[in-house]
């Protein structure tokens, strides 16, 4: 299915443990902090320090320190900074099944099998202003502490934290609206908006025309500009220009490529609009980045 080509490829924690965290992310330069994608695991994103604006399908939710979201399976997100101050977040991202037992029992009918299978759909914003979202505050917070210390019963209590979590999410769960009754074309809006961005993330190192990227929503070209600001909030041309740039990022900084055949590789036919286009997207140059990057990882073992 074209859709499955958005599907992050990142593999979260092995068959055993299910499980990644990423803690403490920080966004350095521009104002995306989170490309859109999709996975097969639940997720959820704590900010510790500034404040970001994300993206899941059709909701859009403004997040400031000390808050968190909740990431279902197959939800499209992204995230956006929000204001001058640097966003700082950590994330856990794991396989449902780690909630799963070997038997069907009451808490797989009653409570993860409702959850899976979105017939009862759990907030996505969780604040502090309520006593609930204090406690999945909590949990999550010593779920990024135990596996940065790497305590030895890590797996295990954040097991258990998770089913608190839920536990408390559960009481403010709504049912899934039943069909006919969702906002028209939201899913279908979606849907397109994964077969689009696929559609980007597989050739974008060719040329591409705008009718390509309307044809594949099966809508006008005028039409598709509004519907891809809309959701994205980007142009086609800056969101294509914008992905080219994360992927001549990876070059720069795993490859000894030389600037200019990174700029060919990612689709750019000029280097001069490589490089414009680079420091606007990260305030620096090309060159400027890659010895930032290396500096970086020469100076990290002198703080372990």
């Amino acid at each position: 299915m074209e859709r499955e080509r958005l599907r992050e490829d990142r593999i979260h924690g092995n068959a055993m443990y299910p499980v990644s965290v990423y803690p403490d992310i920080q966004q350095l330069n521009g104002d995306s902090i989170l490309d859109c994608h999709w996975h097969d695991e639940m997720e959820f994103t704590m900010v510790t320090q500034g404040s970001a604006v994300f993206q899941i399908d059709m909701n859009t939710v403004e997040v400031q320190a000390g808050e968190a979201i909740f990431i279902n399976r197959g939800e499209i997100h992204a995230g956006y900074l929000k204001g001058d101050v640097p966003c700082v977040f950590s994330s856990i991202v794991f396989n449902p099944e780690l909630l799963g037992s070997r038997t069907f029992d009451a808490v797989q009918e009653k409570f993860v099998g409702p959850l899976v299978h979105k017939t009862a759909i759990p907030p996505y914003h969780i604040q502090t202003d309520e006593a609930w979202g204090q406690e999945i505050i909590y949990h999550l917070k010593r779920i990024f502490a135990d596996h940065a210390a790497g305590t030895p019963t890590c797996e295990m209590t954040t097991k258990a934290y998770l089913y608190l979590i839920f536990a408390q999410l559960f009481e403010h769960m709504r049912p899934a609206a039943l069909k006919g009754t969702v906002p028209s074309g939201s899913h279908d809006k979606v849907e397109r908006l994964k077969s689009v961005l696929s559609y980007i993330h597989k050739r974008y190192p060719e040329p591409l025309k705008l009718k390509e990227l309307a044809d594949e929503a099966n809508m006008s070209e005028g039409h598709f500009c509004r519907f891809f600001k809309q959701m994205v909030q980007k142009s086609p041309v800056d969101y294509i220009n914008y992905y080219r740039i994360q992927q001549a990022c990876y070059q720069l900084e795993n490859t000894d490529h030389k600037i200019v055949d990174i700029a060919m590789d990612v689709g750019f036919e000029h280097l001069s609009y490589f490089i414009t286009t680079f420091k606007k997207h990260k305030n620096i140059t090309p060159s400027q980045y890659r010895k930032m990057f290396y500096e970086k990882v020469a100076v990290e073992p002198a703080l372990v």
